[in-house]
Formats: structure tokens, C-alpha cells, sequence
């Protein structure tokens, strides 16, 4: 599980997509799946940030050749890449075609990666529901992007 960092500024507990990232990571507890590295962060963009967030195994971590990275961001929901064992050398990221949704549901996001993590498998099947919080971290990354105006 998470610990929740101190404090903002430059703290990911002050970022709207926070609690999003905690129930990722508490599907990923639950299913099992090996604990990775997490970046969550706030990128300029012409508009205001866009909101993403980072999961990666490294080879000690995956049955695979080579380490998994996923990233979410707030336009386009998840995306993977395969990380060979080579330094430098990743494959473009791929979207997670069965999360159809920005905010998928953080079980399914936890699915998804046991497939990758475990058997370097692309994961099947279709998970077209949205997250039941999805509504409010919206609203939140609305406000927060009024504030920091």
C-alpha cells in the first residue's frame, strides 16, 4: 500500500488524481500483483496540467525478459510499454485497449497488469466501466486547475 507523502508543494497527496492512484495501487495489492515504482505528476500543456501517473516493474519484478511500465494520464487513460533488459531500449507505449476508459476501474487496471507482469501477456478481454469515484477527481483536477491559475 501507499504512504500518503506530507504536504504540498511537489507532493502527490496535493494532486487531484491522488486518490485514483490509491485505489490502483490497492487493486494491485489485492490481486497480488508485486510492487513497482510509482511517479505521479502534473505536466504544463498549453491549457493548464495535464494529470498522469506512472506504474513500472522492473525485470526483477515481471516473469518476462525485460520490465513493464503503464501510464495513465488524464486525456487518454492507460498505455503500456515492455521494457527490454538493455538500457535505453523500450518499445513505444501501446494503449491498454480493454480499458476503455480514462478512469477504469482500478480492478481492472490490476487484471491488466498480472497479465503483463506475470506472463508478459497483453491482457484480454473488455473492461468498458468507469471508476464510481471518476465523477469527483474530474471535479477536483477542475478545481485544481482553477487554483493554481
Amino acid at each position: 500500500m501507499l504512504l500518503d507523502p506530507p504536504g504540498w508543494p511537489g507532493c502527490a497527496q496535493g494532486l487531484p488524481h491522488w486518490p485514483y492512484l490509491q485505489a490502483v495501487d490497492q487493486a494491485l495489492t489485492d490481486h497480488g500483483i508485486p510492487p513497482g515504482a510509482v511517479c505521479i505528476d502534473r505536466v504544463g500543456r498549453a491549457h493548464g496540467d495535464i494529470m498522469s501517473m506512472d506504474l513500472s516493474w522492473d525485470v526483477s519484478r515481471t516473469a518476462g525478459p525485460g520490465g513493464i511500465r503503464f501510464h495513465w494520464d488524464e486525456d487518454t487513460g492507460w498505455s503500456y510499454t515492455l521494457v527490454s533488459l538493455i538500457r535505453d531500449s523500450t518499445h513505444p507505449y501501446r494503449p491498454l485497449v480493454p480499458l476503455h476508459r480514462v478512469f477504469a476501474v482500478p480492478e481492472a487496471v490490476a487484471e491488466a497488469a498480472g497479465s503483463l507482469v506475470r506472463s508478459w501477456r497483453t491482457p484480454t478481454g473488455e473492461h468498458g466501466t468507469e471508476w464510481d469515484q471518476a465523477h469527483e477527481v474530474r471535479t477536483a483536477i477542475d478545481a485544481f486547475r482553477q487554483w493554481v491559475r
